[in-house]
């Protein structure tokens, strides 16, 4: 009886913030439905293809078909007169040749009696929301013209009608509400109710944490599904150096052009292009031979086994997506393990809120909607590390006298290496660790140095003479001699570069607009005159994950210094002292692109994590409350800014390859529409 009268009180407000949004759903979601449902002021019309007036086109009403013509103009238009009532929707229906047609809508009404006004729509093939536009118009309209522009020369479609204020469908969407509950719900749940205020965890909080994970996989894999994960590719990577390693040469069997051979610099990107030289884009040239300068150690473990056992080419896309969700996976044991371990008495709501923020700083799902080749390399290599580390931290704060789980950690950590040199970084994080044990075992320690030691020189060791080999040096992967964007081996690096590299990744905002998908890549124009490379598609570290903001506010250090031993501060100063490093590094050596910060964005994301962490577990009440309901907000923005910027990307490859998966998500969000 005390547990029903102690729940009574959550019980009752969720139930009403669960009509509240089902209402909502119902009614604000559905508003144009209601709005047209009885109103007589918006008359239905309908008007077929021979009571349009249509210019600049070749009409066949018999076939009902509207064919473009060049000649005749740069635009079709299809004019609708007479229309003399309120417009609230426009019902089209079309058959297109292709999957998406986008049109301009012109009008009239009783504040502009000229075509004086208009608006961008899109027709989609599979989406039937996408048939209908809705208006808000001033009063009656006379006249109305639908525009198409960039059209193909004898471009075919057809047309049935046009119908005016047709009602819109109603659309109960229950993930849209779901989506709506959770938020609302969680910010009363996470920071007003003990479940999620406990500082003692239980099962029922691992699984919640479990399915957290859970849900990110459900939405990549369904991102994966509808965007370039099902568009095979024959690349250099998959295909020739897999060829490569299998006949057991270092140089790619592609033929080296005598334009390439007779130019005096072959790495001026400028030259290759101006003067039209045939070349292999993104390999390595080198005494006229072509290699793969992207990690080996991928190719032997995945693709080269793959071929000879199927006889086919492992796509890469299916790699990116697999081992980043492996490379999630243990990366958030990893931060539970280490928030438990230094901070065992912390809400379990921040846990919670912690997850999600790390899993949507990585940009799963940006890796998700597009797993090209070049996400390969980073997605199996910070699989390594966050496998490596995972056996590390269950090693330290664990029986240390389980050599293996120190064996396979330091396998993992080296192999990272062997698919992206800058993840060498990461074992610098073990330094302190092993100051420490060191001081703490003395002698006994050095069998865990041996082990530790023991991969790192057979891998290391593996790498070195495969790069001498190839390039007459050990260090040298290749990247140095890359046929690319830009010179490597000419070009220069200058710490003049810094403070722009530096707002591009890591502090420029986002830009947001009222057009879906909203948060937009901003502008990257600069006026440097030097040397680095700019991706497209930029999205900051900060811009995404307000919370790095918190890494420059000093009392934070300064309370966790308070709060625990000199080491333990040092170890975290560390940390994010060799993320900034690696962050510098990458700048100067590769320039700006959305998928070099993900090297950094984890490493970064945890020390601000932990700084924050540390201040809500002293507060209790009603400032932990309010506290950890605006850290939840911070993780709203943080997931939706990841999201909605996937659902962009760089590329467009969701919009480009599933228009009806993209926009049955516009149409979801943009309802009013």
């Amino acid at each position: 009886m005390a547990i029903t009268l102690k729940n009574r009180k959550p019980i009752i407000i969720l139930s009403i913030l669960f009509a509240v949004c089902i209402l909502i759903e119902i009614f604000v979601c559905n508003a144009d439905y209601f709005r047209l449902k009885n109103d007589k002021k918006y008359q239905h019309k309908s008007y077929t293809l021979d009571q349009l007036e249509i210019t600049n086109a070749d009409v066949n009403t018999k076939r009902g078909t509207i064919t473009y013509k060049r000649e005749y103009g740069d635009s079709v238009f299809l004019h609708i007169k007479e229309i003399d009532t309120n417009i609230g929707s426009v019902f089209m229906d079309l058959k297109i040749p292709d999957n998406v047609l986008e049109y301009v809508v012109c009008y009239t009404d009783e504040a502009n009696a000229n075509f004086y006004r208009s608006f961008i729509r899109e027709y989609v093939t599979g989406v039937e929301r996408k048939k209908w536009f809705s208006c808000h118009l001033s009063g009656k309209s006379k006249q109305m013209i639908i525009r198409l522009d960039h059209l193909e020369d004898d471009y075919t479609f057809s047309l049935k009608e046009i119908q005016i204020n047709r009602p819109v469908p109603f659309q109960f969407l229950v993930t849209r509400f779901v989506i709506l509950f959770v938020i609302v719900a969680g910010i009363y749940i996470i920071g007003g109710t003990e479940f999620f205020l406990a500082r003692e965890k239980n099962w029922r909080h691992n699984l919640i944490l479990a399915a957290g994970t859970g849900i990110f996989f459900l939405i990549s894999i369904l991102l994966y599904n509808n965007s370039f994960g099902d568009v095979k590719l024959n690349l250099m990577y998959n295909c020739d150096f897999t060829d490569a390693l299998i006949n057991r040469q270092l140089n790619l069997d592609i033929e080296v052009s005598d334009s390439l051979k007779a130019l005096e610099n072959p790495y001026d990107t400028s030259v290759r292009r101006t003067e039209d030289v045939d070349y292999a884009w993104d390999t390595a040239y080198y005494k006229e031979k072509y290699y793969c300068y992207f990690g080996v150690v991928p190719a032997l473990l995945f693709f080269v086994p793959y071929k000879l056992i199927t006889g086919t080419y492992l796509q890469c896309n299916i790699v990116v997506i697999i081992t980043y969700c492996i490379y999630m996976l243990f990366l958030d044991i990893t931060l539970i393990k280490i928030v438990r371990r230094v901070m065992a008495d912390i809400q379990f709501g921040i846990e919670l809120i912690a997850l999600v923020i790390l899993n949507a700083t990585i940009n799963i799902f940006h890796f998700a909607t597009e797993p090209s080749f070049y996400m390969m390399l980073y997605a199996v290599g910070l699989m390594f590390v966050a496998m490596g580390f995972c056996c590390l931290v269950f090693w330290y704060t664990g029986k240390q006298t389980n050599k293996l789980l120190l064996f396979f950690g330091a396998i993992c950590l080296s192999l990272a290496v062997g698919c992206r040199p800058p993840l060498l970084l990461y074992t610098f994080l073990i330094i302190p660790f092993g100051i420490q044990i060191i001081l703490k075992k003395r002698k006994k320690c050095i069998a865990d140095v041996i082990v530790l030691f023991i991969p790192y020189i057979i891998i290391g060791s593996a790498l070195a003479i495969y790069n001498y080999l190839r390039f007459d040096s050990i260090l040298e992967f290749g990247v140095k001699y890359q046929l690319t964007a830009q010179d490597q081996v000419h070009g220069t690096s200058s710490l003049y570069e810094v403070p722009t590299l530096l707002w591009l990744s890591f502090f420029q905002p986002l830009h947001f607009t009222a057009r879906f998908p909203y948060i937009i890549s901003p502008d990257s124009a600069n006026n440097y005159a030097g040397h680095f490379f700019i991706g497209t598609g930029l999205t900051s570290l900060a811009g995404q994950t307000p919370l790095l903001w918190v890494l420059f506010f000093p009392f934070l250090w300064k309370r966790w210094r308070t709060n625990f031993n000199i080491v333990s501060f040092g170890i975290l100063l560390f940390s994010a002292g060799v993320g900034i490093i690696m962050l510098f590094m990458i700048m100067l050596n590769s320039g700006v692109e959305w998928r070099y910060t993900s090297e950094v964005a984890p490493l970064l994301c945890i020390v601000a994590i932990l700084l924050t962490a540390n201040i809500i577990r002293e507060m209790s009440g009603e400032t932990a409350s309010f506290l950890i309901r605006c850290l939840f907000l911070i993780t709203i923005y943080c997931f939706a800014a990841s999201f909605l910027r996937a659902i962009a990307g760089p590329f467009g490859y969701t919009r480009t390859y599933h228009p009806e998966f993209y926009y049955a998500l516009e149409s979801a969000c943009s309802f009013w529409k």
